[in-house]
């Protein structure tokens, strides 16, 4: 199944997504109301209410409450990028600004937390007191994955592990917490709920991989944002870490780390170059390449039918997407 198959399977759900996503724009107060707008029309890939999507076809399809679901992850991913991008200094995500450049930090913080409520309440639609949990608990370790990356900036030091947490915790948790809703509201059989959620891990796990080699790789117009902007932070994905293994103790990414503001620019280019032409690259994508490979064997044990293809296909999709 390819990818542009699998999305007209689900192309009625994901139109009514899109109908309550817009929905949450529709407040009294129209400077929200815009704010809201320009986050929610700065469309992503919408990967995982797909997969919250799939994962509940498998058994009993009940939409009533998958699609507040998927909205309700939607929105969790939505408003951890608005925190995010205030975090980083970012300016521009996927090609038009970020909030945090078009009004203050602190109105930055409050649309996040408001996104973050309007989760809350479609999770809470779902009435699965189960969902509103995984929920909760995502986001928990969403933030424990960001400190762990925030308070490991500039150390190259740190181990592969170390790296995977990180990841596990940022990203791949809301993944897994996709998946398992799904499973919950499709009233799967515990040993499939445990199988998705694995999935969904994994899934996760192969996307920021990639994500993570396509700010080395890709170029400021397919990113939409500057290359490096990893580098920029201080923050050493796995490319930087492998990379690292490699090199000798003095080289041009310890160098970047250590400048001053004055030689940042040129030193960030020659780091980001280094990775470029070391095996970094290929190791890394190898390593996603396993975690999808992992992802569509845990599918493989679930009922067949197209709801199981296409999480197959978007395990496929993770790694052979381009930026």
């Amino acid at each position: 199944m390819t990818l542009a198959v699998a999305l007209d399977l689900l192309a009625d759900d994901l139109a009514q997504l899109e109908g309550l996503l817009a929905r949450v724009c529709d407040v009294e107060y129209r400077v929200l109301g815009g704010l809201l707008e320009h986050i929610l029309s700065t469309r992503g890939k919408r990967v995982r209410p797909l997969v919250v999507l799939a994962a509940g076809r498998l058994f009993a399809y009940r939409p009533t409450t998958l699609l507040p679901a998927a909205a309700a992850i939607e929105l969790l991913h939505t408003a951890t990028l608005v925190h995010d991008d205030l975090i980083d200094h970012a300016t521009a995500r996927r090609g038009r600004p970020t909030l945090n450049t078009l009004t203050s930090g602190g109105a930055t913080v409050l649309v996040g937390d408001y996104l973050f409520a309007q989760a809350a309440a479609f999770a809470t639609a779902t009435g699965s007191i189960r969902v509103v949990r995984v929920c909760s608990d995502v986001l928990q370790t969403i933030c424990e994955g960001e400190l762990r990356q925030i308070f490991s900036s500039g150390d190259w030091d740190q181990s592969i592990a170390d790296y995977e947490a990180q990841i596990a915790g940022k990203t791949a948790s809301l993944f897994a917490a996709a998946a398992e809703i799904g499973a919950i509201l499709t009233a799967a059989p515990r040993s499939a709920r445990r199988r998705l959620r694995a999935y969904g891990h994994e899934l996760g796990m192969a996307f920021q991989i990639i994500d993570d080699i396509f700010d080395f790789t890709a170029t400021e117009e397919e990113l939409g944002k500057p290359v490096g902007s990893d580098l920029r932070q201080g923050t050493l994905t796995l490319p930087a870490l492998y990379a690292l293994r490699e090199l000798p103790a003095e080289n041009a990414i310890t160098a970047y780390l250590q400048s001053s503001d004055g030689t940042r620019e040129d030193l960030l280019a020659e780091a980001i170059q280094t990775v470029r032409d070391s095996p970094a690259i290929a190791r890394a994508e190898q390593q996603a390449r396993q975690r999808a490979a992992c992802a569509k064997r845990l599918v493989a044990g679930l009922p067949a039918g197209p709801a199981c293809e296409l999480l197959a296909t978007l395990a496929e999709h993770a790694v052979a997407r381009r930026a």
